[in-house]
């Protein structure tokens, strides 16, 4: 007579502190994070302590971001930490400087998720991020993808139409959509907006400009449009945000 297996009960006895540790220091290329909702790291591999040159996790408990890493990068890292703790949803495959000095010219790929107490409440973010020269990414799946990418977050605040982005890597429109959704798991006017709203969020915390002027910046020429992609990314309103991140 065949038995009624209960996963769940030997999950409850797994030690997922020690194996989520184990697991996170085999993985070689992929540095792994956990901070919690003040931005402090809790937990990295080894990977991610030599992207921080600390000789052990222990160093970089307590730290910020911006206590290794420019300004400019720091900050990226940030919005898109608070993006995904205020919204409770992952950001996954996303493309973004590295975190390395000022002026390299390498990226990252990376996937942040919420991180969640018993009760289900946010408490923080986790994340895995790995290394790509733009050599090597010609090379792997992302292929002719790259250019496009770098379009995209160089020039979010220009009318970037999908066809030229296709052209510029060389694949027709079909091509292109169909490849960036197997990639990154979502369309590039998906990819284009979350873009756009990182980049407004960080104008709504560290400048003055009005919200209709900052939705203009990056690229959302109808206020109500940039009022529900926002609203859909964050949780708030660009007016709401504004008051409880301004600097």
């Amino acid at each position: 007579m065949k038995t009624e297996f209960d996963a769940e009960s030997f999950l409850q006895q797994v030690n997922w502190r020690s194996l989520t540790r184990e697991l996170s220091d085999a993985l070689v290329e992929q540095a792994f994070f956990m901070k919690d909702r003040e931005g402090r790291f809790v937990m990295q591999n080894r990977r991610g302590c030599e992207y921080c040159n600390a000789a052990d996790e222990g160093e970089t408990l307590g730290r910020r971001d911006a206590d290794y890493w420019p300004d400019s990068r720091a900050d990226n890292y940030v919005e898109g930490d608070r993006m995904v703790m205020r919204s409770g949803r992952p950001i996954l495959n996303q493309l973004a400087p590295a975190p390395e000095e000022a002026g390299s010219e390498n990226i990252v790929i990376y996937s942040k998720f919420p991180v969640r107490n018993s009760e289900g409440e946010v408490i923080g973010v986790a994340g895995i991020h790995q290394l790509f020269a733009e050599d090597r990414v010609i090379e792997n799946r992302f292929g002719r993808l790259f250019k496009a990418v770098r379009i995209m977050q160089e020039n979010y605040g220009s009318d970037l139409r999908i066809s030229e982005l296709a052209r510029s890597c060389g694949l027709s429109h079909s091509q292109f959509v169909r490849r960036f959704h197997s990639v990154f798991g979502m369309s590039p006017k998906e990819y284009l907006q979350r873009v756009r709203v990182r980049k407004a969020c960080r104008l709504l915390e560290t400048t003055d400009s009005t919200v209709a002027s900052v939705g203009l910046r990056c690229g959302f020429y109808d206020h109500s449009h940039f009022s529900r992609a926002f609203r859909t990314q964050t949780g708030m309103s660009p007016s709401v945000y504004r008051k409880e991140h301004m600097h």
